[in-house]
């Protein structure tokens, strides 16, 4: 019988899943503001507490809080003003306001800040000979100017301290309350002054920010009584500094007049290669006035010389010192620029010390002797990290490799099988098997103490030699010394389990039994033996329609299924291949098109069919089950499950309404499809076949219109063909649906197996003609 009529139902449902859903979501953010702190004598200061009164002349008025206007909030970002290397970063901070805050100190209007474009140097020398043994080694600290986080530049937010100078083009911001009551905003100008009304000009270019609080309260001091005072400064002015010698990215730069040496050279992309990590130094009129070391700031975190910038101050980077690197299990290989450090045991502290896989009896240096030769130079490392050799000193460009502890241990034994933890475990002098067996944990329920075998390899000239040893693990636990043999390196330790060892093995089964539940089986158990234990079968139990299901079916089933889905699929491709490759009309290849993503999704909807692993059988009461074929041997998973006595016919696939049917004795398969409304219009009636309750099928082949045929339990003479078939309760008639209408399935030559396996997959044996 061809397959493709076996389940023609499974067509018509494969396609009905809907697509899956695609979901999207939006997020935003928004910015945070934040807020300022103000002066005042011992009562609360700022814009928020002040009384309103009327202004002083030419300023503004009223004493609340002012919007900030936004395009005049400058950022404290460093502004780059020589010529770039690249299109610049640019980073946009829209600074906080609100109806209580004062906004932040910030530079006048400029540009926004620049930061040193990304550009690739070549690596030095020692780098590339670090590559060619097959050391990645960094130079020590550069990276941290590759890419700066933003937050580390000067911001909106930060404070202004005591100790910061002013000078031309800071805003001075004095809010007054009391006996008088105004608001002033006053730009120190070009000759240090401010001119306050009422009071005069003062002086202010050079005070320290404390300093200014103080001589402006003496000030107005001096005409005013019982008033309160807050003084903070509004635009910062911003310095001209210069970034020279071995930079990534030198140059004059405009940065804030809160900016720092390390802001300085984030802007400036830090040091070049070539540059110094460790002889920073800042110039201000003509003399040097701080040396900065980048190793203090990176691996000390001391910033005590990281100095606030001046007008007109100019950052040196020269030429970086003698170099060496170091690498292997050091905590941080590198190349590194020496200053104080002279010997090897100087540079393994700058790397940070040893790692925990460090080999202490070894050391590797690769040297350029007399700048003539290159020499290797190995030692023992613990000689010098004891003193008990002269450390040696290091010159420029050395390479040193720290190797790490072999990760082969060759004092090792193992055992393996029926113990509690198998594995590796360190070897001792004078272990024995008894030793092995307490760090393995003891035995477990299925050891075979009687006899274990110890595998030991011997190295000869000629190659290494294998022998087996064959213990008696009972022997060896009492004590006997020709059992409890001495270890050796490497040796193997196999227990055994007891011969044909399994604890028990589980069966279920189900519906219509007395002691429906899980059952333990011993070795050869069949399923009488089973149904016997379970009580056999109540009332209610309906034996001819039981499902027995098996794992090994279930993975036998699986398997033929997907090798015959891939033989279809590749049959597929392979006949949509010759059509590409032929001349079609615009219509042709959209039918084409069309046909191939209706076999993709055939193929798609088969591969998501899972076998149920069901085994064809004839269910008895259990005593004359004892002994017949169909009294199978259990085997671990096996399922059982019977049902309910059967009431109804169940009459499937192409006719006008698939539906069950009350169950009449003296109804045939036609007298069933005619209670359904009769065929459909693109049925195929004449390879109708019929499911059998116990799973197995009968098709026209093997019921022929005259003579001996399979009725799904047996061999019987009938006449009539298949449509005069008299049915049982529980039964199936299937009307598959005329295929051959469909032009590429035609072409598929393996969809009549496809469809075959998918009928295994439902349990269904269908039966050759006789």
């Amino acid at each position: 019988m061809s397959g493709k009529k076996i389940i023609s139902l499974v067509l018509i449902v494969c396609f009905l899943l809907p697509p899956p859903a695609i979901w999207c979501q939006d997020s935003g953010a928004g910015p945070s503001g934040s807020g300022t702190t103000g002066l005042g004598g011992g009562t609360p200061t700022g814009p928020a507490a002040s009384p309103a009164g009327p202004a002083a002349p030419g300023t503004s008025s009223g004493i609340g809080p002012t919007t900030p206007d936004l395009s005049s909030q400058a950022q404290f970002y460093l502004q780059k003003t020589s010529p770039t290397l690249g299109p610049p970063e640019i980073q946009k901070v829209t600074p906080p306001s609100g109806p209580e805050t004062q906004p932040p100190p910030t530079a006048p209007t400029t540009p926004v800040t620049e930061q040193a474009p990304e550009s690739t140097e070549e690596p030095i020398e020692l780098e590339q000979r670090a590559r060619i043994q097959g050391i990645a080694l960094p130079l020590f600290g550069y990276n941290f100017f590759r890419r700066p986080p933003t937050s580390f530049l000067p911001v909106t937010q930060t404070p202004v301290g005591p100790d910061y100078l002013i000078g031309p083009g800071d805003t001075v911001r004095i809010v007054l309350w009391g006996s008088i009551q105004g608001e002033h905003a006053i730009v120190v100008d070009r000759n240090g002054q401010i001119a306050i009304p009422k009071i005069g000009v003062v002086q202010v270019s050079g005070l320290t920010f404390k300093q200014l609080r103080e001589v402006l309260d003496r000030e107005f001091a001096r005409q005013y009584t019982n008033f309160q005072m807050n003084v903070t400064l509004d635009n910062l002015r911003t310095i001209t500094i210069y970034v020279v010698g071995n930079a990534r990215a030198p140059g004059s730069y405009s940065i804030s007049s809160l900016s720092t040496l390390v802001n300085a050279l984030f802007a400036a992309g830090g040091p070049s290669k070539k540059g110094s990590m460790r002889h920073i130094e800042v110039r201000r009129s003509g003399r040097t006035i701080v040396r900065f070391d980048l190793y203090d700031l990176l691996l000390r975190g001391d910033k005590t010389k990281d100095i606030r910038l001046m007008p007109e101050d100019v950052i040196f980077i020269p030429i970086a010192g003698d170099r060496v690197g170091i690498g292997g299990p050091v905590k941080i290989p590198a190349i590194y620029e020496l200053k104080q450090e002279r010997t090897l045991t100087d540079l393994i502290r700058l790397a940070g010390g040893l790692a925990a896989t460090a080999f202490k009896s070894r050391v590797q240096m690769m040297r350029i002797q007399d700048r003539k030769e290159m020499v290797l130079v190995e030692d023992d490392l613990e000689l010098f990290l004891d003193k008990r050799r002269p450390d040696i000193v290091l010159q420029g460009g050395d390479l040193v490799k720290i190797f790490p502890v072999p990760s082969q241990n060759i004092k090792m034994v193992r055992i393996g099988g029926a113990v509690q933890n198998p594995g590796e475990f360190g070897m001792r002098d004078g272990m024995r098997v008894s030793d092995l067996i307490v760090f393995a944990g003891g035995f477990i329920l299925s050891s075979n103490l009687d006899e274990a075998e110890i595998t030991r390899v011997t190295p000869t000239p000629e190659g290494p030699q294998t022998n087996r040893i064959y213990i008696s693990l009972r022997k060896a636990l009492a004590g006997k010394p020709k059992d409890n043999i001495l270890l050796k390196p490497n040796d193997y330790l196999f227990v055994r389990t007891i011969p044909d060892w399994d604890l028990y093995k589980m069966v279920e089964v189900k519906g219509e039994l007395k002691y429906p539940g899980a059952y333990t089986i011993r070795k050869g158990e069949t399923l009488s033996s089973v149904l016997a234990r379970a009580g056999g079968f109540s009332d209610k139990a309906f034996p001819q329609g039981a499902f027995f299901s098996r794992t090994a079916v279930k993975q036998q089933q699986a398997q033929h299924l997907r090798q015959a889905i891939d033989r279809m699929e590749a049959d597929m491709i392979a006949a949509a291949s010759v059509k590409t490759q032929a001349e079609m009309d615009p219509k042709e290849a959209q039918r084409s098109a069309l046909v191939y993503q209706q076999q993709r999704q055939l193929i798609t909807k088969l591969r998501e069919i899972v076998p149920l692993g069901r085994v064809v059988i004839r269910l008895d009461d259990p005593e004359r089950l004892r002994g017949t074929p169909w009294d199978l041997e259990m085997q671990e998973g096996d399922t059982l499950i019977v049902p309910q006595v059967q009431q109804t016919v169940n009459v499937m696939g192409s006719v006008i309404n698939p539906t069950a049917i009350v169950y009449d004795p003296h109804l045939s398969v036609n007298d069933y499809i005619v209670r359904a409304g009769g065929t459909a219009k693109y049925a195929d009636p004449k390879e109708t076949f019929v499911i059998k309750a116990n799973g197995s099928a009968v098709s026209r082949k093997s019921f022929k219109w005259f003579g001996a045929g399979w009725t799904g339990s047996e061999q019987a003479f009938h006449m009539g063909g298949i449509k005069s078939l008299r049915l049982g309760p529980g039964d199936s008639v299937i009307v598959p649906e005329d295929l051959e209408r469909i032009n590429w399935i035609k072409e598929i030559k393996d969809i009549a197996t496809i469809l075959g396996q998918i009928a295994l997959m439902a349990g269904v044996v269908v039966a050759a003609a006789k």
